[in-house]
């Protein structure tokens, strides 16, 4: 850290290192194996179970007892007779078919939350029956694929309710709205009509479709917000995260499953066992439509499996879930339960960035604008930052005073990088600058930038949340680029404010380079992101020119100050030194430090006298 180009060496390696990372994920994402038939492997171990590393299924013949997938000719033929029953609230209407007791439409009535096209958010993504989200196995009953329940409606309840009948039971499954937002209650009862004893699971699954196109970033954008994972909270509150390149081969886990489902940056279809853990959870997907190399989507699948019970004759087993589908809105999940909140990706400074989303709330509830509370929590994160900050730019101070004897010293030593840095160092040494200190309250901020990244860029309030003229939209990039324009503007100037030691290529390259490098992201980034970073540059170049006015002028009046009072008092000789000194570094620039030790040796001279 002695080498004061590492302060900014760092910083890059950091922006290399994510760059890296993404950039690896997209070159070298696997593809799926191939049969010898042209089939996806991966898509055919999805659905057998094959490849589940720790058997997810029960035996074979309660496998086989779950019948065969239906045609895509039957599945047309039934659509064509189907009943809907719907339950609704005032922020979500959902229905449900009798053919499988599944979802099959999901509208989100908050005017906020529409698509492209301006309509009303449509959560349910797939078509094809056994692709329907809160879908229903029950192991042990055997019902056929293409099973008729009798549906019925219970406005007055905001529920409805399914029953079934067959192979010595009868299963009724009832569905009501909860008091929370976005939520749904599943009960499942489950009778045994035989005269023996026979072993029953009941098993939930959901599924959620994004096309490759809706997933693509381009090649230096963020990750869209429409990108899935596979979701499954399980054990001692482990939370399992996978994208569908991860999943093509399904992955289960046992033990104390407490939700499992799939979501985007800004929505979740979510389903958590209550009452009794999961026994298992497996999350998956498969490449669907198009070719290979070229497929149309992934298709995402999640299942819940709870423990299996023993149904003597006449007894009754209820099961009871609980199904979140909406927006991923952290008070909507909170009053869930179940740790549904987990279902929002804040990253690895979680800590920090939930803290940060709260102020960020807070500060919207009094002034009323998302734009305005991004600029205010920016202004106060600042004020916290201050002292690390000021630090920073005492240290830039200190080397930027020392600027003219480093080009000095890098004049004479030409291309000897070996001498230049002893004499560098040395002279760093002599004037007790440390160019380390401004690196430090970098890295120690560092934290805090890549939490507030993470809250900006998950936070469901900015979605189609206005700020100012055209920005109509803080969760979308800025539609005529003026802000990443800005961002790459500001950090020009911060770039020709900031002292540097590298040779002349090296810092054109950084006061020229980095802008251009960094307003390119800016590009893709959600205008409120963009509007921090516009704010926080404006400020830290703001503090910096008032910081670096204030210490030089505290520098000039510690130097200014001795000298008068000796040329008052001295003559002769010591006008002579003091005009000699006149010509030294000190008012050229030189630190505070070296004149304190020309006034002792003054004193010292003196006093022989």
């Amino acid at each position: 850290m002695d080498d004061p180009k590492r302060q900014f060496t760092i910083l890059l390696v950091i922006g290399v290192v994510v760059a890296g990372v993404y950039l690896a994920g997209e070159i070298f994402r696997e593809e799926p194996a191939e049969g010898a038939d042209g089939t996806d492997q991966s898509a055919q171990a999805a659905d057998d179970g094959s490849s589940d590393p720790d058997g997810a299924s029960d035996s074979a013949e309660e496998e086989a007892e779950a019948g065969p997938a239906l045609t895509p000719e039957a599945r047309l033929a039934r659509a064509e007779n189907e009943t809907l029953y719907t339950v609704e609230t005032d922020l979500f209407e959902a229905a449900y078919t009798d053919r499988t007791a599944a979802l099959v439409r999901f509208t989100v009535r908050d005017p906020r939350f529409t698509d492209e096209h301006g309509q009303p958010m449509q959560l349910v993504t797939t078509d094809q029956e056994e692709f329907l989200p809160q879908s229903l196995e029950v192991r042990g009953v055997n019902l056929p694929p293409d099973a008729t329940w009798r549906g019925e409606s219970l406005p007055d309840e905001r529920a409805v309710r399914f029953t079934w009948e067959g192979n010595g039971f009868r299963v009724v499954r009832r569905i009501q709205a909860g008091e929370g937002p976005y939520q749904l209650w599943s009960t499942i009862s489950v009778t045994s009509l035989s005269d023996a004893t026979r072993p029953v699971r009941v098993v939930a699954h959901t599924h959620h479709y994004v096309t490759r196109e809706a997933e693509d970033a381009g090649f230096i954008g963020r990750p869209s917000t429409a990108m899935s994972f596979g979701l499954c909270r399980w054990g001692e509150g482990d939370v399992e995260r996978e994208d569908g390149s991860e999943l093509l081969e399904p992955m289960g886990f046992s033990g104390n499953v407490e939700w499992a489902g799939a979501a985007d940056s800004y929505f979740a279809n979510v389903m958590a066992p209550h009452g009794e853990l999961g026994e298992r959870c497996t999350i998956g997907a498969q490449l669907r439509g198009g070719t290979l190399e070229e497929p149309h989507g992934t298709l995402f699948s999640a299942t819940v499996q709870m423990p299996r019970v023993e149904l003597g004759p006449g007894e009754t087993h209820t099961t009871r879930f609980l199904a979140y589908m909406g927006p991923s809105d952290r008070d909507a999940l909170r009053t869930a339960g179940h740790h549904l909140s987990q279902v929002i990706d804040l990253g690895w400074f979680s800590f920090i960035a939930d803290g940060l989303t709260e102020v960020l709330s807070a500060i919207q509830s009094k002034v009323g604008n998302w734009g305005v509370a991004i600029i205010l929590l920016t202004l106060l994160v600042k004020l916290i930052f201050y002292p690390l900050t000021a630090k920073s730019f005492a240290s830039m101070a200190a080397m930027r005073r020392l600027k003219p004897q480093i080009d000095k010293i890098n004049e004479e030593c030409g291309d000897d990088r070996e001498k230049r840095g002893q004499r560098t160092m040395a002279l760093y040494k002599r004037e007790g600058v440390n160019p380390a200190a401004g690196c430090l309250p970098m890295l120690l901020q560092m934290p805090v930038w890549f939490a507030l990244y993470r809250s900006l860029s998950t936070n469901i309030e900015l979605y189609h949340a206005p700020f100012a003229l055209w920005w109509q939209d803080l969760s979308a990039p800025d539609p005529f680029y003026v802000l990443p324009i800005i961002v790459a503007l500001l950090m020009f100037v911060q770039q020709s404010l900031t002292p540097n030691t590298m040779d002349p290529m090296q810092a054109k390259l950084m006061k020229y380079g980095m802008p251009l490098i960094f307003g390119s992201f800016m590009l893709f980034l959600p205008s409120g992101l963009c509007l921090y970073i516009v704010t926080n540059s404006t400020l830290s170049i703001t503090q910096q020119r008032l910081l670096y006015r204030r210490l030089d002028r505290e520098a000039a009046e510690r130097e200014a100050g001795p000298t008068s009072v000796d040329d008052a008092g001295d003559s002769g000789d010591d006008d002579e030194d003091d005009d000699q000194g006149s010509l030294e570094p000190a008012t050229a620039g030189a630190s505070a430090s070296s004149t304190r030790r020309r006034v002792a040796k003054k004193k010292k001279k003196r006093s022989r006298r």
